[in-house]
């Protein structure tokens, strides 16, 4: 009987140090949605990691935290720049439903969702929204890669801004979303040409 005790006490002392150690370890940004799944990812995913979940132009940066500053970017009126995003998936990139680029002086929720973004929805397409004509002209593109999603939105701006955040949202086929902040990501400048 002592034995019996002793088994069943260990298997259980087993399992809390088991599942502590995997509660611990697990990606903090993406399991909110309805079933099991652990979401989209910008950079961190259990206990792999990736540093290159954004690309302004030709500059990589690392977006696998909740919010990061990264030296600001600066794009041209009227001259074609790039926003790349590099997605992951655990079940895989088909299961990536919507994407939203928010560029904004706000964090909050409630005031950045009324200003620019564009957004890609895999049953739509691109739609943009921009009540203060910030862009001239907005496309995407998407390329698959195993379990990795790039979204290209290629942006020609019209309208200078302020240094700006990019606020990056994504949703999944449950609804598990992930958010990722870049702080102070980028300014649109008017082209000042070094020939006078």
């Amino acid at each position: 009987m002592n034995k019996t005790i002793l088994k069943i006490s260990s298997a259980a002392i087993f399992l809390i140090l088991i599942s502590s150690y995997v509660g611990t370890n697990s990606n903090a940004y993406a399991i909110w949605g309805h079933g099991i799944t652990h979401g989209p990812s910008f950079g961190h995913v259990y206990d792999f990691t990736y540093k290159d979940g954004l690309k302004i132009d030709y500059r990589t940066f690392d977006i696998s935290k909740f919010s990061q500053s990264i030296p600001t970017q600066t794009l041209y009126v009227n001259v074609p720049s790039t926003i790349t995003l590099k997605i992951f998936h655990t079940d895989g990139v088909q299961n990536i439903q919507h994407v939203m680029l928010y560029i904004t002086n706000s964090t909050n929720p409630v005031v950045y969702s009324n200003g620019e973004w564009v957004a890609y929805d895999k049953g739509v397409g691109l739609t943009t929204h921009d009540p203060n004509k910030i862009f001239k002209s907005v496309t995407v593109s998407t390329s698959l890669q195993g379990h990795f999603l790039y979204l290209t939105f290629k942006i020609t701006p019209q309208t200078p801004i302020g240094t700006s955040n990019i606020i990056l949202k994504s949703w999944d086929y449950k609804t598990a979303s992930i958010q990722s902040t870049v702080n102070g990501a980028l300014q649109i400048i008017k082209w000042q040409s070094s020939l006078t």
